[in-house]
């Protein structure tokens, strides 16, 4: 039986998104695209991630590209900027669960950032647990990090139901005895991006992929 249901954060119970601060700094968004395509790169998100040293990774690659080192350093000083919104119908959706008696963790690789973004989004204070990449220096999909959160939280894998926007990730959860969900894609429009989702947005909207989420979700805890 499902009693524990953890969530990844990022595309899952919020959006972010660096083009809604470099749009304007560029002047379109076109030039913001390259720049999280070209010089955002996943080898240093994945450092990140890690916990490396936050400064010494923003410095390192400001050296790689120094035109860009003003923009970089936005990385660090406009983080919570990058905010879009809670993903439309989650914090609904959580409340429920709650409700019916689930309890709600996180597994999610973010930098330390993550904290700063938790203290404006409503939807975290459903939670009740986390493990966060940056402080035990583990990534998914490494099977390290979803035993660590097992044991920090004295959960059984049985029990447990993980959702994430990454087959990859899931697939690590299954291998580890954690029965798991891919988050369906929820795309949001430029426009979205730019202006910020209200959480009143967010709560009043359920989006298709997200209600035949939601029945498949249903199904499964009703085993």
């Amino acid at each position: 039986m499902i009693r524990n249901i953890i969530f990844d954060y990022g595309s899952v119970l919020i959006r972010t998104d660096c083009r809604r601060v470099y749009a304007p700094l560029f002047g379109s968004w076109e030039k913001a695209d390259w720049f999280r395509t070209n010089i955002v790169e996943p080898e240093w998100i994945e450092r990140l991630d890690r916990g490396d040293d936050y400064g010494e990774c923003i410095a390192a690659q400001q050296a790689k590209y120094p035109d860009y080192a003003g923009a970089i350093a936005l990385y660090d000083s406009r983080f919570t900027d990058f905010l879009v919104g809670e993903m439309p119908g989650m914090y609904r959706l959580l409340s429920q669960l709650r409700a019916e008696g689930y309890h709600l963790y996180g597994l999610s690789n973010y930098s330390h950032k993550i904290y700063d973004i938790q203290a404006t989004a409503s939807i975290f204070r459903l939670i009740e647990g986390q493990v966060i990449s940056s402080d035990v220096h583990i990534t998914k999909p490494s099977s390290l990090i979803y035993k660590h959160l097992l044991d920090r939280y004295d959960l059984k894998a049985d029990e447990c139901l993980f959702i994430d926007d990454r087959k990859v990730n899931t697939d690590a959860a299954e291998a580890v005895g954690i029965r798991a969900m891919v988050f369906p894609d929820i795309p949001f429009t430029r426009r979205q991006i730019l202006d910020g989702v209200s959480k009143e947005y967010s709560d009043a909207t359920a989006p298709t992929p997200l209600a035949e989420f939601e029945k498949r979700l249903w199904e499964v805890l009703r085993e």
